[in-house]
């Protein structure tokens, strides 16, 4: 895997603190909290060079950065961080070691400094010199080192990623290693990952190794998450297979659990994480099929997770479910899911029905979608003094125009 590549999957997964501009070759430029005065001739330099650097104008920004390096100004030391940056990147690996060695030098306590280490560890590492993890006192930059080195095939690279998963080492240090050792397609590597991932070794790591398997192997995993889910008996372990299957997007695993797992929890866990997925197809098969009224309940609020997607299938249960209370929750939801496209279903949902409860559930929805305007007309239309009551308690408190209107009107009566 590219440098590039390893950065962006360890920002995404939280493994990385490191900031990722060597290798994203993006400049994401860092708060100055120098409260030295500023020179507008430095900063439009910098300014200039940084935009040369995203639009791969090496030259010019080489340039423009020695300008800025020349004016040992505030800018300086970030200026000979990107000078090595666009050396390594115009193939001039000698230079940008260099630089970065002129960088420590002149300026010790900069903050440019973890970068350019973090430059020189993918120079090395390219060069077929990787530096050795050991010699780095820094988490993130032993574990650039360490990925340098299984990238380049090391042999020494995977005893010392073992003995931090099995040493007395950080949680987060391990949890860092472990995301090294995830991207190693190498048997023994995947061998080792295997055995944690299962929970044959640290079963703390376990829950990482299981959220790693699924970002890394995507719906190649499913099988041996699914293997995983039906041996392990820790319920945190298999809702973390869960939340994998919709990292990958297997809602048929998923359909399995809700439809299967004893463990009503769980059961309502997949069904969640379906509605999530906007698998409402799924979750309206099982809504059919199911006669739990508690499987029942979780699928309807599945349906909210849905968004739009759900909005038509909590129309269809408000208007033909029996079970009031069914009906009821389907159609408070219908506001949250529904929105504004569901405000005609409600107003002849509440025109039709004579179910008080059910009166009520529309006017809750109504207020959720924010509907001032129909619920205005439905106070003055209104003759049951307990309903027009509750509708005139939902506008008072909408902070909007025509309820404030309306609030006015009923106070000048």
């Amino acid at each position: 895997m590219k440098t590039a590549q390893w950065f962006w999957l360890a920002a995404i997964c939280g493994i990385l603190s490191l900031p990722a501009s060597s290798a994203s070759g993006l400049i994401f430029q860092p708060v100055d909290n120098d409260a030295g005065q500023t020179n507008a001739h430095e900063d439009q330099l910098y300014a200039d060079a940084t935009r040369a650097i995203n639009e791969s104008r090496w030259s010019d920004a080489e340039s423009l950065l020695n300008q800025v390096i020349d004016q040992h100004g505030r800018r300086a030391d970030g200026a000979m961080y990107w000078k090595a940056y666009v050396e390594n990147k115009e193939g001039r690996s000698s230079e940008a070691l260099k630089t970065c060695s002129d960088l420590r030098q002149a300026y010790p306590n900069s903050n440019w400094l973890k970068e350019c280490s973090a430059l020189e560890i993918e120079v090395r590492g390219k060069g077929g010199s990787p530096v050795q993890p050991q010699a780095e006192q820094d988490e993130d930059l032993k574990l650039l080192a360490l990925n340098s080195l299984m990238q380049s095939g090391d042999v020494n690279a995977l005893p010392i990623l073992q003995q931090i998963l099995e040493g007395q080492q950080s949680e987060r240090l391990k949890e860092r290693a472990l995301f090294v050792l995830a991207q190693d397609q190498s048997k023994p590597a995947q061998d080792l990952f295997g055995q944690i991932v299962r929970g044959e070794k640290d079963p703390n790591l376990q829950l990482k190794a299981v959220q790693l398997l699924a970002v890394t192997k995507g719906s190649h995993s499913a099988d041996t998450l699914a293997d995983i889910y039906a041996k392990s008996s820790n319920q945190s372990v298999k809702k973390a297979v869960l939340n994998s299957y919709l990292v990958m997007g297997a809602p048929d695993k998923l359909v399995q659990v809700a439809q299967h797992e004893p463990d009503p929890e769980l059961a309502r866990h997949a069904v969640y994480e379906l509605g999530a997925m906007g698998a409402v197809t799924q979750l309206s098969t099982m809504y059919q099929s199911t006669s739990n009224k508690d499987v029942k309940s979780a699928i309807i609020n599945a349906f909210v997770a849905a968004g739009g997607k759900g909005a038509n299938a909590l129309n269809a249960i408000a208007s033909s479910e029996q079970d009031p209370d069914l009906r009821r929750k389907a159609i408070r939801n219908m506001g949250v899911a529904g929105g504004s496209s569901a405000i005609p279903t409600l107003l002849s949902i509440y025109s039709k029905s004579t179910d008080e409860e059910s009166k009520k559930a529309v006017l809750d929805a109504l207020f959720v979608a924010g509907d001032a305007h129909d619920l205005v007309a439905l106070a003055r239309s209104e003759k049951d003094p307990s309903a027009k009551r509750d509708i005139v308690g939902k506008l008072a408190v909408m902070h909007n125009k025509e309820a404030a209107d309306y609030m006015m009107e009923l106070l000048n009566k």
